[in-house]
Order: C-alpha cells, then sequence, then structure tokens
C-alpha cells in the first residue's frame, strides 16, 4: 500500500528514520528534518504488512511551483531489486502529476550507475547538469528531470 505520511501516524516516523539511515547513513532523513517535509511537503511510504519498506520524501521548488524536487527515495534492503522503488517512484509521481506538479527534479551520485539506469530507464528522467561539490568538496550530482505534464494552453 502506498499512501502520504502524516503527522498523526508517529508509529511510522521511527520507521522511516531506519530505512534513510540504512540508505544514507549520516545523510539520511532524521525525525527533526522528517516532519517538517511531512507537514510542508510530501511524504510517501511503500507498507506492506504493517512495515514501512520504502519511502519518498517530495518539496516543491520555491522558484518553479510547478516542481517537485524529490528530497530521497529509500527501499529496506530485503526489498531492493524487486522492483519496489520503481513502482513507489512511478505511483508517486502520478499522485503529483494529478496535483498540477508538472515536472520531478533529482540529484544522484553519477557513481550510482544502478539508480541512474532505473532513472532513466525505467522511469523516463533525462540529465539535466551537474552540480559540483553539492554535498561538499568532491560530492557531484548529476541532475535528473521527470516532464509529467505539459501545460494545456
Amino acid at each position: 500500500m502506498i499512501y502520504a505520511a502524516s503527522p498523526d501516524r508517529k508509529d511510522i516516523i521511527s520507521q522511516i528514520v531506519r530505512l534513510e539511515a540504512e540508505a544514507f547513513g549520516d545523510g539520511g532523513l532524521n525525525a527533526w528534518n522528517l516532519m517538517p517535509l511531512i507537514r510542508h511537503g510530501r511524504v510517501f511510504c511503500l507498507e506492506e504488512d504493517g512495515r514501512v519498506i520504502g519511502c519518498i520524501q517530495y518539496m516543491l521548488d520555491w522558484h518553479d511551483h510547478a516542481k517537485a524536487y524529490a528530497v530521497g527515495i529509500s527501499i529496506a534492503s530485503d526489498q531492493r531489486g524487486k522492483g519496489r522503488g520503481t513502482e513507489l517512484f512511478g505511483a508517486t509521481m502520478d499522485i503529483l502529476s494529478a496535483e498540477g506538479i508538472s515536472s520531478v527534479e533529482l540529484t544522484v551520485d553519477a557513481a550510482n550507475a544502478a539508480a541512474v539506469a532505473v532513472y532513466q530507464r525505467k522511469l523516463g528522467f533525462v540529465t539535466t547538469g551537474q552540480r559540483l561539490d553539492e554535498y561538499g568538496e568532491g560530492v557531484h550530482r548529476i541532475v535528473m528531470e521527470k516532464i509529467l505534464c505539459l501545460d494545456e494552453e
């Protein structure tokens, strides 16, 4: 089941924080920065048998309110390689599109060839640029974007 996280669901916060730590180590979200994203952005969970096995967070681009930025996606280690991340990403982009979001942007480590391939081949993202030293010296990111819908004019 995929659903938008609610600040009332305190029971899932620790599960999301664990997923984030598993996926990103110290760079993962903690409860302090997760709650504002739940309240003011969009945080979607993929839950199976009462367990959160995936999470993706979005925030709006301040300069382009029709664009969402994918802050991060994390999938439980025992669920990786099963298409669960692709399922979660695809379903949530459909939800965002229905809410009037026209594009999604993300950044990814160039060395993470598997993720880059999934974003390009399975989800339709295209590379639009690079951000040098994004998370510190020598920590470069590829910028990718997916057009969800075109404005009807």
